[in-house]
């Protein structure tokens, strides 16, 4: 079963990473918005509406983590959907995360089948 098209915030500062999953969320047919910095996602959200955002942990200046939190603190954007990621994933970074309002927590390398899949359960909840 296909969901509808999601608008899709991908934030990472690697952009060959960045790239690499825009690829893959615009071949599932969702909208793909990218972000590079926690301040650039920061401005992105306060301006447009998003379905679901992606997020990296280690980034300069505002954390995956840190972001989340922010997320979740304000009104307009407290029920968005997280998919969370990192590749120095522990059970406590992973436990914060999903304390701090993650969906979801993915464990770096992963694949693309499923990071898709997390899109599609994730996703699914945000248009329920």
């Amino acid at each position: 079963m296909s969901i509808p098209s999601l608008r899709i915030l991908l934030f990472d500062d690697d952009a060959s990473l960045r790239a690499t999953l825009r690829i893959c969320v615009e071949a599932a047919s969702h909208q793909c918005m990218e972000a590079k910095d926690g301040h650039d996602a920061q401005e992105w959200l306060e301006g447009h509406l998003v379905d679901l955002m992606v997020t990296d942990y280690q980034m300069p200046g505002i954390t995956g983590l840190e972001l989340i939190q922010w997320i979740k603190s304000h009104k307009k954007t407290k029920s968005l959907q997280i998919i969370f990621y990192s590749g120095q994933l522990t059970a406590d970074l992973k436990a914060r995360a999903l304390h701090s309002g993650s969906s979801a927590v993915l464990e770096k390398p992963f694949s693309f089948q499923e990071f898709l899949l997390l899109i599609s359960q994730v996703g699914g909840e945000s248009l329920a």
